[in-house]
């Protein structure tokens, strides 16, 4: 892996790990900077002046053209593997009915779940995987993608599978996750014997077959009760698998209180928080992962509460929940916007939301998420003058360039700069 020399970058703007304990969201800013990568990691960032005298004469070089240089954004939630689409429930939502009755009709997951069930593998990658590419344009780096569109063993490890191939094909990091979504239409009134099988077989052959690191749950009305994904996730734990919960999203289901219980990595959604709540994921150092595209996709739910989250010391990442039926979307960029507007973030919230304090909720923060020696040389360069405006463009905003492990990922030549 050669070494490159970033240079001519207008404004550096990064997280630092040394401040990951702080309440207020510092972040360090350099003009005329310049980030010297070696063996796919940074050496050092510094003045350009200064770098420059110092590099040798061979060093590859990369022109920033000026640009704003973050580090690349880190997507840790998404559930980009499926096929077909859900548009008709969208404007079905839109005409009155609600995301729970669509599902007790037969739509929602149940309904992409039929989708998989009759697609080959090849289908199914050769759908998704337009969706990593345009997350790559956005900015994204690293991404967790979840299962969870199977539901029984066969249609999970299908989704897998797509998931493994995906990666081989993509530069960006990729965190994957078994989600236990719901109960298969195949198993209705056999409730407890599903149970049965995802603790006793479905999980322990995720983890044997190294098919993803980690195991989630849809802890939510209608979905699995709180004894139910206690039960599941524990047997993750188990089996040397990370956890995370899908909570709090339709109402106060206990998802959360249940992550602070389990020292989940996170706890996804949290439309619904009280303080007790809030105080129990801050002192389990359990990161609260947003998800404003849903929100705003459905149209219906309030935004989680950033604000009492930060100001209780919580970690708070942002991350798209790009999925068929409440977030069709892989504009991290966009999701920024949102935050700012509904949950009231500010630039530097909003960067370490996407970046450092998302790179917690995966546990990487120690190799991804900042711009700083001995970190994987993950750089986002956008044609923006400062961090204010990164999101301050609703809608498609796309990177100018993107560096993974020190190797250049995406680029955008023709991209129009944004004053």
């Amino acid at each position: 892996m050669p070494d490159l020399f970033v240079h001519n970058i207008g404004l550096l703007a990064t997280p630092l790990m040394a401040d990951r304990q702080r309440t207020e969201r510092f972040v360090l800013e350099r003009r005329n900077a310049a980030i010297l990568v070696r063996e796919g990691r940074i050496v050092e960032i510094g003045p350009e002046r200064e770098l420059e005298s110092r590099m040798p004469a061979d060093c590859p070089r990369f022109n920033a053209d000026g640009c704003l240089a973050t580090p690349g954004l880190i997507d840790c939630h998404t559930h980009p593997v499926f096929t077909g689409n859900r548009a008709d429930e969208f404007h079905m939502r839109n005409a009155g009915r609600s995301y729970q009755e669509i599902a007790v009709a037969g739509g929602g997951i149940q309904a992409t779940a039929r989708k998989v069930r009759a697609a080959a593998v090849d289908q199914i990658v050769k759908e998704s995987l337009p969706r990593f590419d345009r997350s790559l344009a956005a900015g994204v780096t690293t991404i967790e993608a979840k299962s969870g569109y199977g539901l029984d063993w066969d249609g999970e490890a299908k989704l897998l599978r797509a998931l493994e191939l995906i990666s081989l094909q993509t530069p960006q990091r990729m965190h994957k996750t078994f989600l236990i979504h719901a109960v298969p239409e195949a198993m209705e009134g056999q409730r407890e014997r599903f149970l049965d099988e995802v603790a006793a077989e479905m999980i322990p052959r995720v983890a044997e077959l190294k098919l993803a690191s980690a195991a989630d749950v849809f802890c939510e009305q209608g979905a699995f009760s709180v004894d139910e994904s206690r039960r599941m996730l524990r047997a993750a734990l188990d089996h040397g698998l990370q956890v995370a919960v899908h909570a709090n999203q339709f109402g106060h289901s206990g998802g959360a209180l249940l992550a602070a219980e389990l020292g989940a990595r996170s706890a996804d959604h949290l439309e619904y928080l009280n303080d007790q709540e809030i105080t129990a994921l801050a002192k389990a150092n359990v990161c609260a992962v947003m998800l404003p595209a849903s929100v705003f996709f459905l149209g219906t739910l309030p935004y989680p509460p950033a604000r009492k989250l930060i100001e209780q010391g919580a970690r708070v990442a942002i991350a798209t929940d790009m999925n068929p039926g409440s977030a069709m979307t892989e504009s991290m960029p966009f999701c920024m916007t949102a935050a700012a507007i509904y949950a009231k973030m500010n630039p530097a919230e909003l960067l370490w939301a996407v970046t450092l304090d998302a790179a917690a909720a995966l546990r990487a923060d120690s190799d991804v998420g900042s711009l700083e020696a001995g970190k994987a040389a993950d750089i986002c360069l956008w044609r923006a003058p400062d961090l204010n405006s990164l999101s301050y463009h609703l809608g498609d905003f796309r990177a100018f360039t993107v560096i993974i492990g020190g190797e250049l990922a995406w680029e955008d030549r023709d991209a129009t700069a944004r004053y």
